[in-house]
């Protein structure tokens, strides 16, 4: 054998939807923390697991319908690109240019997708297990 090692190859977009959900969990517990510990004592106190559950669920139900818009395809045709001249025109994008631009879009709404329905899927997770 040669002195070369296999490694494991995570996917470029699979380690970016892990990386962008624990950043929103751990936002999540720190604004959670934060609105427990200003509002302490007061009538809107509620407990830190079940603002983390809403928060999580707002947040992947947002995300969740940007990707779907941007899975469909509607918001494609609203995209405008920079003219060398300064000047904005939706019409002197080539084919090509299209298509790349339509993937990348469609990538990107996929993305967001994963990413909100793993959000609700936490906050049901998180719902059901401490509450």
């Amino acid at each position: 054998m040669t002195g070369t090692k296999e490694y494991l190859r995570i996917p470029k977009l699979t380690r970016n939807i892990v990386l962008v959900f624990l950043l929103i969990l751990i936002l999540d517990v720190l604004a959670a923390g934060l609105w427990t510990s200003v509002l302490h004592g007061c009538f809107f106190c509620l407990p830190q697991t079940l603002i983390i559950c809403d928060l999580l669920f707002l947040e992947g139900a947002i995300i969740f319908a940007i990707g779907a818009f941007l899975e469909s395809g509607i918001a494609w045709p609203l995209k405008v690109s920079r003219h060398p001249r300064g000047r904005y025109s939706a019409e002197e994008k080539t084919d090509n240019e299209n298509k790349k631009s339509g993937k990348k879009q469609l990538r990107t709404g996929m993305f967001m997708i994963i990413l909100g329905a793993m959000l609700i899927g936490s906050s049901v997770t998180i719902g059901q297990l401490l509450l």
